[in-house]
């Protein structure tokens, strides 16, 4: 009986490796043709950082929450004049294959240019949280350099522009009454950015432009 345990574990090896190669050469064949797909939203979003504060970086970013905001914006469940538009005729693979190729890119560094003050305000509440108005420690779901976890959707937020991260907690804060309707995650932003003032939001953006 203990052999053919031991056989089946020894058979199934081969099947595992074919399994893994694969699922990689999958993996690189999505990312070159994301990378073929992505030529019109580099005009954007640039390949490392974007070229407008005000458009995300998308380089590095978790594809689960790629795949999941190009859905969003394709279905009309997020809206932007622009991104909505560009999204429309994206198929579910071109989605796949764009957050794979932004996925598979190296992210830039961003740099810390508010005031220590500012700052210092914006890392207390990325690290601790605020206890009294029960404001859960970003680090609790973005992980202690920002990176967001993958599997979750939980985006990365480390390096992004303070000025896109800023405009992006307040829409989060300004969707409260919609927020069930829009998405599990969107709830969850929804609901603690409403309870953040305007002065916590611009620390917590300035404090991740330069997170790493």
């Amino acid at each position: 009986m203990q052999n053919n345990f031991f056989l089946k574990i020894k058979f199934s090896y081969p099947i595992l490796f074919v399994v893994i190669i694969n699922s990689a050469f999958a993996d690189q064949d999505s990312i070159k043709a994301g990378e073929q797909k992505a030529m019109l939203c580099t005009a954007c979003h640039g390949v490392e950082k974007s070229v407008n504060p005000e458009w995300p970086n998308l380089s590095q970013q978790s594809k689960k929450y790629l795949v999941d905001q190009l859905h969003a914006f394709r279905d009309g469940k997020r809206k932007n004049a622009l991104m909505s538009s560009q999204a429309m005729g994206l198929s579910d693979e071109d989605i796949e294959d764009l957050a794979a190729y932004y996925n598979s890119i190296p992210a830039d560094k961003g740099s810390l240019q508010a005031d220590d003050d500012i700052i210092a305000l914006g890392q207390n509440i990325y690290r601790g949280g605020i206890y009294e108005r029960d404001v859960p420690a970003c680090i609790s779901c973005h992980g202690p350099k920002g990176l967001g976890i993958d599997r979750t959707g939980y985006p990365k937020i480390s390096g992004q522009h303070s000025v896109y991260t800023h405009n992006r907690l307040k829409n989060y804060k300004e969707g409260y009454d919609i927020k069930d309707s829009v998405g599990k995650n969107y709830a969850i932003m929804s609901s603690i950015s409403f309870r953040l003032s305007n002065l916590e939001m611009k620390a917590l953006s300035e404090y991740l432009q330069g997170l790493y």
